[in-house]
C-alpha cells in the first residue's frame, strides 16, 4: 500500500501511456479493418510511459516507453521533413513568369506579414490564412501585387498602377528583392 501512495502520479501516468498506446493500436487496426482513417494519439503513450517511470524508483522500466513505434517515426521522419520543408520555403524563388505576368520582384519569407479572412457562405466556414510572402508581376502593362502563402499559393490579387503602389498595400516589414 505504501508503494502505491509513493508511486500513485507514476502509476497514473503510465496507466494514461498504456491507454493512449491501446487506442493508436486500435485505431490502426480499425483503419486496416474499413479502409478509412482512422485516428489514435501517436506517440503519447509511450511519452507518458517514459515521464512514469523516470519519476518512479525503477527508472530503467522507462525504457518499455521506447517501444512506441509511432514516437519514433515522428522523430525520425516527421521533423525531418518539417525541416526541409521550412528550408525550402524560406529558399524559395518564384519563376520568371506567374500568373502570366512576368515577375519584377518578390519579398522574403516570412512567418506571417498579414492574416486575410476569406468569409464564405452558410454551411462553409471562413477561411483565414496567413500571407508569408508577397510578388509583384507584370502582366499587360499592369502592375499586380500577388499575397502568396506556402510557396506561391497565391491567395489575394491587387491590381496597381505602378510597382511602388503594390508595396504600399503589402506590409511595411517586407524586404524586397528584384528578379
Amino acid at each position: 500500500m505504501q508503494f502505491i501512495k509513493d508511486n500513485i502520479l507514476c502509476i497514473f501516468l503510465v496507466m494514461l501511456g498504456l491507454l493512449a498506446w491501446f487506442v493508436t493500436i486500435g485505431a490502426r487496426i480499425e483503419s486496416r479493418k474499413t479502409g478509412r482513417f482512422v485516428s489514435g494519439v501517436p506517440g503519447i503513450g509511450g511519452i507518458l510511459i517514459i515521464i512514469g517511470f523516470l519519476i518512479s524508483p525503477v527508472k530503467w522500466l522507462a525504457l518499455i516507453g521506447l517501444l512506441d513505434i509511432d514516437m519514433w517515426y515522428f522523430f525520425v521522419k516527421v521533423v525531418p521533413d518539417m525541416i526541409r520543408a521550412e528550408k525550402a520555403e524560406k529558399n524559395y524563388i518564384p519563376p520568371e513568369d506567374l500568373e502570366g505576368g512576368k515577375v519584377l520582384e518578390y519579398s522574403l519569407h516570412n512567418k506571417e506579414y498579414e492574416e486575410i479572412t476569406i468569409e464564405r457562405e452558410y454551411p462553409y466556414a471562413d477561411e483565414l490564412h496567413s500571407i508569408n510572402r508577397y510578388v509583384i508581376i507584370q502582366r499587360d502593362g499592369k502592375y499586380i501585387l500577388l499575397k502568396t502563402e506556402h510557396n506561391i499559393r497565391v491567395i489575394e490579387r491587387i491590381e496597381c498602377g505602378t510597382s511602388e503602389e503594390c508595396k504600399e498595400h503589402a506590409s511595411s516589414k517586407a524586404k524586397w528583392i528584384k528578379l
